[in-house]
């Protein structure tokens, strides 16, 4: 009797010690590849598989060509087929691209508006034929939120105010004078970053001058040409730009140096791309705001998918980000991408 009691005994703990818990890996950093699994590691239990469609408003762009390494990467955990389309700032193009994605039955789609209003019929048909939409970096206009489960993108708020408080930092209190350069009118990013910058001289006490607050479409190239023009027509005065990202930020520095005026004008960016960086740290560029464009892809992807899991989302999910200056840039420029 005593035999069977310890053989059943010894049967029990054998079953116990088969009893496991397994956990989902952290994402990746910024701008780095997934880490490689460890030999004869368990791989992450994806479930069954579910098709997100993607809708750029132009994939020419290295934040977008990040948010995609994040999608792709966070999609062979989830389990997720992406699919992207790109409408080169088009709207109409984008409109049609969605109304592709209905057509395919997507289980979510993904939208980096080109046009926040504008894109709103288009998300709304999507909404309609029952298939979830989650707004990406660009949000929908305010009367279209009623049609997207959630918007994903960076502190875009946080950022300007960030770049703002630099401004003021270097600027001190005189009547400094400013020029912004910016996306396309009315984009999420663009609005928040150059009233999150206006905020911070509003608290510090600051009443700085705008002189010109014109959108570049997000392009170096054109950022050059935009402040060619403005340098031509305030051959002095100019104390700071603030190009709300840091291509078109390179762009007008390009311009700047080219009249000798780097010593006079300030500029600022954000994003944390790394010629930005590079230029903060050669003493060329006065500062800028991180942006993990990568994270922004990294959690669509999880939205995504707890959206598909029937969960609840909250209305925005954002990205963190962080001031990058003359005096920091050690810190983070393994941070930049």
């Amino acid at each position: 009797m005593k035999k069977t009691l310890l053989l059943l005994t010894l049967i029990f703990a054998l079953l116990l010690s088969g009893c496991t818990v397994s956990t989902l890996p952290s994402a990746a950093p910024a701008g780095d590849a997934a880490p490689a699994a460890q030999e004869g590691a368990a791989a992450p239990a994806a479930g069954e598989a579910f098709d997100i469609c993607v809708v750029h408003n132009n994939a020419d762009h290295p934040s977008i060509t990040a948010i995609v390494q994040g999608m792709d990467e966070e999609a062979q955990i989830y389990n997720a087929n992406v699919t992207y389309f790109d409408p080169a700032f088009d709207p109409q193009k984008q409109a049609a691209m969605i109304e592709d994605c209905i057509a395919r039955q997507a289980d979510v789609i993904v939208v980096n508006a080109v046009d926040p209003t504008a894109v709103i019929a288009s998300i709304q048909k999507a909404a309609e034929a029952g298939i979830p939409v989650v707004t990406q970096n660009a949000d929908v206009a305010p009367e279209g939120k009623q049609y997207t489960e959630t918007f994903v993108g960076s502190q875009s708020y946080d950022q300007g105010y960030a770049v703002g408080k630099m401004m003021v930092a270097k600027l001190g209190n005189n009547a400094a004078k400013v020029i912004f350069l910016g996306g396309k009118p009315g984009q999420t990013d663009y609005v928040n970053r150059v009233q999150g910058a206006k905020d911070a001289w509003a608290e510090a006490g600051v009443s700085y001058e705008v002189l010109a607050d014109q959108p570049a479409e997000w392009s170096k190239d054109k950022a050059l040409s935009v402040m060619q023009d403005l340098l031509t027509r305030y051959p002095t005065g100019i104390d700071a730009v603030y190009a709300v990202d840091d291509p078109m930020a390179m762009g007008a520095l390009e311009a700047i140096k080219a009249t000798g005026r780097e010593k006079e004008i300030a500029v600022y960016g954000t994003n944390g791309n790394t010629d930005a960086c590079q230029a903060i740290k050669n003493g060329d560029m006065a500062g800028t705001a991180l942006q993990m464009s990568y994270l922004v892809g990294v959690y669509a992807v999880r939205a995504t998918y707890d959206i598909v899991e029937g969960r609840l989302v909250p209305d925005s999910i954002l990205a963190p980000t962080a001031p990058v200056t003359p005096e920091n840039i050690d810190q983070w420029i393994s941070m930049c991408w």
